[in-house]
């Protein structure tokens, strides 16, 4: 029989945040949601992805469709086909597609209207563009984004930096945990739908990194840095994605552990009602910039919770 106790915590304190329609990380919280919905026999949970992202749908073109998160409208309209998704679905294409390099081949400026970033691009991105384009069919266009994206933000370690500026040519050079997230949600989302060998390389060589300086399930804020102080939201990222990596034959199955060892060390740091506390939002900065966000309860630490949960639940409901 399923235990759904978990799930139903973590899906309360999850549906009570208040995302930004539309913002980074904000895709993961409504799938959560759509499928806790699924799972628990809740139309509240998936009502409250109507409430949020309904406004959404009809409004104007905004500096922000890029962040449109179209994996979760086509979850909705699945569930949903009353919903129309074309609309927004289409100017999150648009946004994405008339995003224009600094230099030619190099990635995507996605807000060149935004100063002082408005020659940077963030590792939030990798879980965006890639596989956003995969997700609607344009295998060929994720994996060129995801591989100029990749191709800035990849240290030669194999850890991926927070942000680059295109126009200076270089990179703030700081290994953000959360950061790593993105990264490997970005690259196995993709991969998972357009099948690429230099993308599979990255991936592997990104885990193998995180595998180097793993901690008992948990990374620093600065993943290298053995003295910043824990991300939590980095072991729930981990604990919910790697283990779908393994399952593609994406990366080294003894990695399975490492995913684990990331969920024992999220249930550690759970609160009793399912609240995780993780970094608030954190500009691209200097190393020690990282060193002292306010943490607080989340969508971006929210959503890989529910995600792992409902993953671990139904796994065991199978065996």
């Amino acid at each position: 029989m399923l235990d759904t106790r978990l799930v139903a915590a973590v899906a309360q304190v999850t549906a009570a945040t208040t995302p930004r329609i539309w913002g980074f990380g904000v895709g993961g919280i409504l799938t959560a949601l759509l499928r806790a919905g699924d799972t628990l026999g809740r139309p509240d949970l998936t009502q409250r992805v109507v409430d949020l992202v309904a406004p959404s749908l009809t409004a104007p073109p905004d500096p922000t469709d890029h962040l449109i998160a179209v994996e979760a409208l086509l979850a909705l309209a699945d569930r949903r086909p009353d919903l129309d998704v074309t609309d927004a679905c289409h100017r999150w294409l648009t946004a994405v597609r008339d995003a224009r390099p600094a230099h030619p081949g190099g990635p995507r400026l996605h807000r060149p209207d935004l100063p002082p970033w408005s020659a940077t691009v963030w590792v939030d991105c990798m879980h965006t563009d890639g596989p956003g384009l995969a997700a609607l069919g344009h295998a060929d266009e994720a994996v060129s984004y995801a591989t100029e994206y990749a191709t800035a933000l990849q240290l030669p370690h194999g850890l991926f930096q927070h942000g680059y500026d295109a126009r200076a040519g270089h990179g703030n050079g700081v290994a953000w945990g959360r950061g790593q997230a993105w990264a490997l949600l970005g690259l196995t989302e993709t991969l998972l739908h357009a099948p690429d060998n230099g993308l599979a390389e990255r991936l592997v060589r990104l885990v193998d990194a995180l595998a180097a300086h793993e901690r008992d399930g948990e990374w620093s804020t600065v993943v290298d840095d053995p003295h910043a102080p824990v991300e939590a939201s980095t072991s729930a990222y981990l604990a919910w994605i790697l283990p779908h990596a393994v399952d593609a034959g994406l990366v080294d199955p003894a990695h399975g552990a490492m995913a684990d060892r990331a969920w024992a060390a999220t249930l550690r740091r759970l609160a009793p009602n399912g609240a995780l506390a993780v970094s608030e939002a954190t500009p691209v900065g200097a190393a020690r910039d990282y060193r002292h966000r306010a943490l607080g309860v989340f969508p971006w630490g929210q959503a890989p919770v529910l995600h792992a949960a409902l993953d671990r639940a139904i796994a065991e409901e199978e065996r």
